[in-house]
């Protein structure tokens, strides 16, 4: 069965300056390396010591369970990965859902 979900995921207690740009090239490797750097767009903004990736639109799933696991996770292990202290807040939504 296919659903259809959002994701974002809010990085902040970055060090402004260059660790944003380092976190967000991270990132969108690993979105790269799941094939979904077409679906989540990632930006920076260094001042603030923040990075956000999010969808514009829903992305359809098959198997979602295993999936969504391995790709928190990994979102979660890549960014402390490069800023240990960096504090991650990831989100699912889902769009088949009633309000």
């Amino acid at each position: 069965m296919s659903i259809s979900v959002g994701l974002s995921l809010n990085v902040s207690a970055l060090r402004p300056g260059a660790e944003p740009r380092r976190v967000a090239e991270a990132l969108t490797a690993f979105l790269t390396e799941h094939d979904l750097d077409r679906d989540v767009v990632v930006t920076e903004d260094a001042s603030a010591g923040r990075v956000f990736a999010g969808t514009d639109f829903p992305v359809i799933v098959s198997g979602f369970g295993g999936w969504a696991d391995r790709i928190e996770q990994g979102s979660h292990d890549t960014v402390r990965a490069v800023a240990p202290a960096a504090q991650v807040d990831f989100r699912w939504s889902f769009e088949d859902e009633d309000d």
